[in-house]
């Protein structure tokens, strides 16, 4: 990875990142560690965070969701991560891709995902989801099912 790399967070990244639980905390925090000493900017959606949100709740750890977007918000404010916001026009497109797609592994998701990678000019995917590769954008960290 190159420095200054703009690098998408998905909600599977942040859940290893956040959870100590998640099978993949341990690479997930390494993996964040290293982007920050790379001078990574990390960008991802309103979609994820919502995802992410949802997903600590479900989990009935309200207190984690809080401060997960506690410190997102924090990170907005000083630059630190940018959120693409899915705009009805985004939605729109990233809806019309999901139709005529004929992956039946792809979720609306992954389209609004692909909508923020090229609107953000991403280098690079920190996610585990397999399903990200389908768009042809590197996803790290490699795991060792890949």
């Amino acid at each position: 990875m190159k420095r200054n790399s703009t690098v998408f967070i998905d909600a599977s990244a942040w859940l290893a990142i956040v959870d100590e639980k998640n099978i993949h905390s341990k690479i997930a925090r390494e993996y964040f560690t290293h982007l920050l000493s790379q001078s990574a900017r990390p960008v991802t959606n309103n979609v994820v965070v919502d995802e992410v949100l949802q997903e600590l709740k479900t989990k009935n750890d309200s207190p984690a969701a809080k401060r997960f977007l506690s410190v997102l918000d924090e990170s907005v404010l000083s630059v630190n991560l940018r959120v693409d916001w899915i705009s009805r026009r985004i939605r729109r497109i990233a809806l019309e891709n999901f139709f005529k797609s004929k992956n039946e592994n792809l979720k609306i998701k992954h389209f609004y995902i692909n909508e923020s990678l090229k609107r953000k000019k991403a280098d690079l995917i920190f996610s585990f989801d397999e399903n990200l590769k389908y768009f042809d954008f590197p996803v790290m960290p490699q795991t060792k099912q890949d």
